[in-house]
């Protein structure tokens, strides 16, 4: 078996690509209201009829090779970005931020340095 990809199910698929797009820095492909970002193996679809869950119980990773310049691209590109965890050394070691996309999931951005495979 091998992992494909993420498909979040949302209610408003423009809106929180539009996100994804600024926060990957990836252009969708367009179909209907399914917008697919193959590179960050993530896809936004409004199915229609959606409920948006208020509880989450999972988190998008993803890693780039300088944190602290994406946080702060990130907080200058989408203003209001609801940060709830700032860049910090985790326990575990991972240096990382948490944010929540316009839905309320959680997407953290971890810091890979060059040479490391990821977590």
């Amino acid at each position: 078996m091998e992992f494909r990809s993420v498909c979040i199910l949302t209610d408003n698929a423009p809106r929180l690509a539009a996100f994804y797009e600024t926060v990957l820095e990836e252009a969708p492909l367009v179909e209907g209201s399914h917008y697919s970002f193959a590179k960050a193996q993530l896809s936004v679809y409004d199915p229609g009829g959606v409920t948006v869950a208020a509880d989450k119980n999972m988190q998008l990773i993803y890693t780039v090779p300088n944190l602290m310049a994406t946080y702060e691209r990130l907080l200058k590109q989408l203003p209001g970005l609801r940060v709830v965890s700032p860049p910090q050394r985790r326990p575990w070691g991972a240096f990382s931020f948490w944010f929540l996309d316009p839905d309320g999931n959680t997407v953290s951005i971890l810091e890979q340095p060059s040479g490391t495979s990821a977590v």
